[in-house]
């Protein structure tokens, strides 16, 4: 407890009192313990969900970026097939200048455009 450490008197009912008590036995632990650690979790919990939803520079996600590779050329636009079986497209060639690419799929022989 090297923290400045504030005390405080909470009533709790006798139902959470008591499954904290064998909490407690089970886990060698004190109430104190585990009502610290409920309320930091609670605070985090709180605390992003008023966060303003926008991925930040430090988030962990981004440790992510680089760390896969799937070795398939085609990921992004056949990935229902490499996940679920779908049937797979295959590109249709298009006008040179024109951004997007046109695929079909080969079993429906349906056109989608994709960006």
């Amino acid at each position: 407890m090297s923290e400045n450490m504030v005390r405080t008197q909470v009533y709790l009912p006798r139902s959470i009192y008591d499954r904290l008590q064998k909490r407690a036995v089970k886990h060698d632990l004190t109430l104190a313990v585990q009502i610290r650690a409920a309320l930091e979790d609670y605070l985090e919990r709180a605390e992003a969900e008023e966060d303003d939803g926008i991925l930040h520079a430090n988030d962990p996600i981004f440790k992510m970026i680089g760390m896969f590779d799937s070795g398939l050329s085609d990921l992004s636009v056949n990935h229902d097939y490499y996940l679920y079986g779908a049937p797979k497209r295959e590109e249709i060639s298009t006008v040179r200048d024109e951004p997007a690419k046109t695929y079909k799929t080969k079993a429906q022989g349906k056109r989608r455009k994709t960006k």
